[in-house]
């Protein structure tokens, strides 16, 4: 079903002249009767709450409908939001409320507003939950419809968002019947020659999904394993509001701890005395005292041990009811799965909505670190494999695949460097036994060597020793990789192997 409710569009004030405009404009709001502005444009006692915008964003101005509201921006903070009453194009009007336009662009198109409402949200919040990379605005511009989903699901509704009221059991006890159509892996290309297929993703990943399970894609590097995993995120968080708040990534690293992950104290204010602060996964589960269910999206989970990082977290992925060794308020905190929780939220507890999921990734290669994890942590996950394509060892087909992915990515190269790049591949691939990448990273030196100003030699060259190289750290055998590589034909030999004395301290015999 369509969404017809209010939209909500996002409206920085960075700059001192936006800030003074805003205060005036916005806040205060301006004499009616001096600007002649009509008595249906007022919030109240003649006076009129506007913001304007330049001819140039006149695109999104116009698809601005009365019941709409404006959230406004600035230092990482939402600290304002209002609702419209009405727009109009006047740039009399504009220029006259706000004189202090940069020349040749005033504020001509207006927009009437209600009485603004203080929010004091921060900007990672709805951020996150529009899926957007960034915490910042780029310019007036719509919240997509994810992030009007997403505060759909946490406060039941933009109006709840704006004015109170939101719905604090948000996806508690909902457990979805999750549908993932194939269309959400669009524009990732799996070839006749790999061994994983769309239809397979999807059917295994909605399966572990529905069967309660957390999720662990696995597989060589550039196969795709994070973008699947963020797709995945974004359509759950899209088709089922109600349940899902949002997503938040993160990336494993060997230093994590269970303060990483679960939290620990930290000082407070000026630093006399120390406050609980929730760590990654908690704040998937409790945000500014409000409730939540985040998707946790962690990158290369085998970087972590898994033993020192998740601790206590062991036991509620088995979902019981854990306490934590610190208090809040001089409360135990105490983290509760959703089925055996009751009553308002206390500042010392976690609830964990039945909903809640891990996707998460994994490098094959480093196979050690898999039989690192506990059994009773791997039980916890569906491991779902994405392979790498077999690169065909006759030129013919190999440079047709190549074009292949070039095409759907949409990146126009000259028939030599879809040669070059595709005997590349074949050659890192085949060179050492159950050792490959994968199409993104392949994907990442064709449009590198079709940005490159350099011959095709140098640039696929200088491709080889940034992209491919990185993959060999460590590798048993990457000189006999090295050596293969530096026999392909539209590669430097004589340089390659000076980069991977330099970058791989590998020397390779002439």
């Amino acid at each position: 079903m369509t969404y017809e409710g209010p939209r909500i569009f996002l409206a920085p004030y960075g700059n001192d002249v936006a800030y003074e405009n805003f205060r005036r404009t916005v806040v205060e709001g301006v004499s009616a009767d001096k600007y002649g502005i009509d008595q249906d444009y007022c919030a109240s006692d003649r006076t009129a709450h506007l913001w304007g915008t330049k001819g140039t964003i006149r695109g999104t101005w116009s698809d601005i409908e009365p019941g709409d509201f404006l959230i406004f921006y600035r230092d990482s903070e939402y600290t304002h939001a209002v609702e419209v009453i009405a727009t109009e194009e006047n740039e009399s009007r504009g220029k006259s409320v706000w004189p202090n336009y940069e020349e040749g662009a005033p504020w001509l198109c207006i927009i009437y507003l209600n009485e603004p409402v203080e929010l004091g949200v921060a900007s990672s919040e709805i951020h996150g939950l529009a899926g957007y990379d960034i915490d910042y605005p780029m310019g007036f511009s719509p919240l997509n419809e994810m992030g009007i989903g997403g505060i759909r699901g946490k406060y039941g509704s933009v109006e709840s968002f704006v004015y109170g009221d939101a719905d604090s059991s948000v996806g508690l006890s909902k457990t979805p019947e999750i549908s993932i159509p194939r269309s959400i892996l669009d524009g990732l290309h799996f070839p006749e020659s790999s061994d994983t297929t769309v239809e397979d993703v999807v059917d295994q990943t909605q399966s572990a999904l529905n069967a309660g399970k957390h999720v662990i894609f696995t597989g060589p590097p550039g196969t795709g394993k994070t973008e699947i995993a963020q797709r995945v995120a974004r359509h759950l968080c899209s088709e089922h509001p109600d349940v899902y708040s949002g997503h938040q990534t993160t990336t494993a690293t060997a230093d994590w701890s269970t303060f990483d992950t679960v939290g620990g104290y930290m000082p407070e204010g000026t630093g006399d005395s120390l406050d609980f602060n929730a760590g990654q996964i908690l704040r998937c589960f409790k945000q500014s005292e409000s409730q939540r269910n985040d998707l946790l999206i962690i990158d290369e989970i085998n970087r972590s041990d898994i033993d020192k990082s998740f601790g206590q977290l062991f036991t509620l992925l088995s979902g019981q009811r854990i306490q934590l060794p610190f208090t809040r308020e001089g409360e135990a905190v105490e983290v509760t799965p959703a089925a055996n929780w009751s009553g308002p939220l206390e500042p010392h507890q976690f609830v964990v909505p039945d909903s809640w999921r891990i996707l998460a990734t994994m490098n094959s290669y480093d196979k050690t670190s898999l039989y690192e994890m506990s059994y009773a942590f791997m039980r916890r996950f569906a491991f779902i494999y994405i392979a790498a394509p077999t690169v065909p060892s006759d030129d013919t087909d190999r440079r047709q695949m190549i074009g292949e992915y070039a095409s759907k990515w949409e990146i126009d190269v000259e028939r030599a460097v879809t040669e070059a790049i595709g005997d590349v591949w074949y050659v890192t691939n085949t060179s050492v036994g159950n050792r490959k990448i994968g199409p993104a990273i392949i994907m990442d030196m064709l449009s590198h060597v079709s940005n490159s100003t350099a011959p095709v030699t140098t640039a696929v060259t200088q491709a080889v020793a940034s992209y491919v190289f990185p993959q060999l750290e460590g590798v048993r055998g990457r000189e006999r990789v090295v050596a293969e590589l530096a026999g392909v034909g539209s590669v430097d030999e004589s340089r390659l192997r000076r980069l991977a004395e330099d970058i791989l301290q590998v020397k390779v015999d002439g």
